[in-house]
């Protein structure tokens, strides 16, 4: 037969000071699991950040390396009538270059309507609609080729923070890679360059900006004039 004393040994629970250490000693667990999974979730947010930056680099250089292949300059004109101009113009600007293009890439999206596959493009660096602190890669598009080939369209953020755009133009005739190209030059007049050098600069954290570069082919290089069209090359 158990005796009080006997009793009230066995029955005995946690003291103050047990309990105390215990709710610590958990606490700590709990703020140390806490850390290494907050930890893991700001490495992935992190990972997944620069993941979408390459992302939107790539998407960017891949759209533009397609677009000016498709760059064209045509004589199908009226030598009189400026609105039927066409013209490949890469210069420099506030923040690397602009290029200003005629192209076949335009994608006619709605039915019924009065479009064709060509267009004006233009590529430039400027302050992003949205954040005015931070600087974007531009697309200018005109869906109709008019008088004022640089102007006009429809503009929107191809790529973010951006701080600079840069091209570079291959003439195959002189052998040599060339800063500038204008269609209105007299040396350069009528030809667009073989290949385009596309350079884009992406500001870092790090204070070291860096360069994501591609390459692209134009395939038609001379200014088109097909015979018994009607039409005859400008003397402008």
């Amino acid at each position: 037969m158990m005796t009080p004393t006997h009793f009230s040994k066995k029955a005995r629970g946690f003291t103050l000071a047990e309990t105390l250490i215990g709710v610590a000693i958990l606490g700590l667990i709990g703020t140390l699991s806490f850390g290494t999974f907050a930890s893991a979730v700001h490495s992935q947010e992190r990972a997944e950040a620069v993941s979408d930056k390459y992302h939107q680099i790539r998407q960017a250089l891949l759209r533009m390396s397609r677009e000016i292949s498709q760059a064209f300059i045509s004589e199908h004109r009226f030598c009189e009538d400026p609105r039927t101009d066409t013209l490949f113009v890469g210069q420099r600007a506030s923040n690397g270059m602009r290029l200003d293009f005629t192209s076949f890439s335009h994608f006619k999206i709605g039915a019924d309507q009065n479009e064709s596959d060509q267009n004006e493009l233009s590529y430039f660096v400027d302050t992003d609609p949205e954040d005015p602190q931070k600087m974007s890669l531009m697309r200018r598009e005109q869906m109709r080729i008019d008088e004022e080939p640089e102007e006009g369209g429809l503009i929107q953020v191809l790529a973010e923070n951006i701080a600079e755009v840069n091209f570079e133009f291959y003439d195959p005739r002189e052998d040599r890679w060339e800063d500038e190209w204008d269609t209105e030059d007299r040396e350069l007049k009528g030809r667009l360059p073989l290949f385009v050098k596309i350079e884009l600069v992406v500001p870092n954290k790090g204070g070291k900006d860096e360069k994501f570069v591609t390459k692209t082919r134009i395939y038609l290089r001379e200014s088109l004039l097909i015979p018994g069209t009607g039409f005859s090359r400008c003397t402008d």
